[in-house]
C-alpha cells in the first residue's frame, strides 16, 4: 500500500518543462524550451527553424533531447536523462557513416556531429 501511495504521490506532480526539437533537413534544427506547456515549445520551435520545411522531430517532458546528423547526411534524434546521454544516444544511434561521393575531405566513416541538444528546467 505504500508503494502505491508513493506512485500516485510522483504522478500527481507537476513537470518542470516542455522541450521540443524541430527540423529543417534543408537548414538546420532547432530547440525550445518552455515551462509553460506543449504547444507554446512547439511553436517556438518551428519559428526558430525558421524553414518551410521544418517539421517537430521530438518532444520531451523534464528531461533532455538532441539532434545529431551523421557524415552522410541523416538525421537521428534520441531523449537522456541528462545532456550528455541524450547527445550520446543521438550520435551512437546514427553510428558512424562515411560522405556522399564525391567528397573532397576524406571518404573514411566517421561519427555524427550534435546539430542542437537542450534540457528542461532542473535536468543537467
Amino acid at each position: 500500500m505504500a508503494l502505491t501511495a508513493a506512485l500516485a504521490g510522483s504522478a500527481d506532480a507537476a513537470p518542470q518543462g516542455y522541450g521540443t526539437l524541430a527540423l529543417s533537413r534543408l537548414r538546420n534544427a532547432a530547440v525550445a524550451l518552455t515551462d509553460t506547456n506543449k504547444v507554446v515549445a512547439d511553436a517556438a520551435a518551428i519559428r526558430d527553424c525558421a524553414s518551410y520545411d521544418c517539421e517537430i522531430v521530438l518532444r520531451f517532458t523534464d528531461g533532455c533531447g538532441a539532434v545529431a546528423q551523421g557524415a552522410d547526411g541523416t538525421w537521428g534524434w534520441a531523449l537522456g536523462p541528462s545532456l550528455a546521454e541524450a547527445e550520446q544516444n543521438a550520435v551512437t544511434g546514427l553510428g558512424q557513416s562515411a560522405p556522399p561521393f564525391p567528397d573532397l575531405g576524406s571518404a573514411q566513416p566517421r561519427a555524427a556531429r550534435v546539430a542542437a541538444s537542450a534540457c528542461t528546467n532542473g535536468v543537467q
